[in-house]
């Protein structure tokens, strides 16, 4: 490696991360590269550059924080075909792959050659609002949720242009696999492997009978239209506010040819699942049946 670029959490305690690969750096002859807005005391002389020189000079990029750093650190990447590490200084941080204290480890297995790619599906997201068109790319969803101040939205949902159901609720979410662990999933949602090309559309808080989640192919096209019978809905990417959209709006979601790139060290999506949820086993089960196998 070369050069390693930096995205952090800007309120998480980044020290011990920053500290690892200061020195892993200094020792590999590694240059280290990081945003404008990392705080200056922690990464003292480390060359502050733009997000698009930070994803074009370097080999890998590390993400410090949780699932929200990690998915930002993927949007900037993933455009330039770099991987991305992720570290978790969060809660459950299902993209991250190591903790604080491995991040030297982790590096010196990067440089050895030592991992593997794991390739995340993403949605390109549509709609025009103000006469502008907007186009937005994410990771883990995207979510249509009512406005603040106003009655439930109305949203019709339609796949490749025939309508599947409308609905009276909260909003609707379209999720990648990798949301599905997310927003989705505490929507009701099923978990999806990650390896599987699918976007998931769940409704939230329905006002009616069916409130499952549907999954269509990545070869088809969502369309999502807010509805005159409600109020505006608010358009969030991966957890980041887009716009205010009005009745009469369609949103349309189909599958990016743009793949994030996460860093793998040997760890499993199942085994993470397990133990980032955890899941437990019936106590009316065998003691030889619970045990780890």
């Amino acid at each position: 490696m070369k050069a390693i670029g930096v995205v952090a959490h800007p309120r998480r305690n980044c020290e011990d991360v920053f500290g690892a690969m200061l020195g892993w750096t200094r020792d590999h002859d590694v240059t280290l590269l990081t945003l404008p807005e990392v705080r200056g005391e922690l990464l003292r002389g480390v060359k502050r550059v733009s997000p698009e020189e930070l994803v074009v000079s370097a080999d890998v990029v590390i993400a410090a924080g949780g699932d929200g750093t990690i998915l930002r650190a993927l949007s900037l990447a993933a455009p330039a075909h770099v991987p991305v590490l992720g570290v978790n200084l969060g809660r459950l941080a299902f993209l991250a792959e190591v903790d604080a204290h491995d991040v030297a480890n982790a590096l010196d297995s990067i440089d050895r050659g030592d991992y593997e790619i794991d390739e995340r599906f993403a949605l390109e997201c549509g709609w025009l609002a103000d006469g502008a068109e907007t186009s937005v790319r994410a990771f883990n969803d995207l979510v249509l949720v009512r406005g603040p101040g106003h009655g439930e939205a109305a949203l019709a949902v339609s796949v490749d242009g025939e309508l599947f159901a409308r609905f009276a609720a909260d909003g609707v979410i379209a999720a990648t696999p990798t949301g599905s662990t997310a927003y989705t999933l505490s929507a009701g949602g099923p978990i999806v492997s990650p390896v599987a090309d699918a976007i998931l559309i769940t409704p939230v808080a329905p006002h009616g009978l069916f409130n499952r989640t549907l999954a269509i192919a990545a070869c088809e096209q969502l369309q999502i239209d807010v509805l005159a019978s409600g109020g505006s809905v608010v358009v969030e990417c991966d957890g980041w506010r887009q716009a205010e959209l009005s009745p009469g709006a369609r949103v349309t979601v189909t599958a990016s040819e743009t793949r994030g790139l996460l860093v793998r060290l040997g760890s499993n999506f199942y085994a993470r699942a397990r133990r980032k949820l955890q899941l437990t086993d019936p106590l009316d089960l065998s003691f030889d049946d619970r045990l780890e196998r």
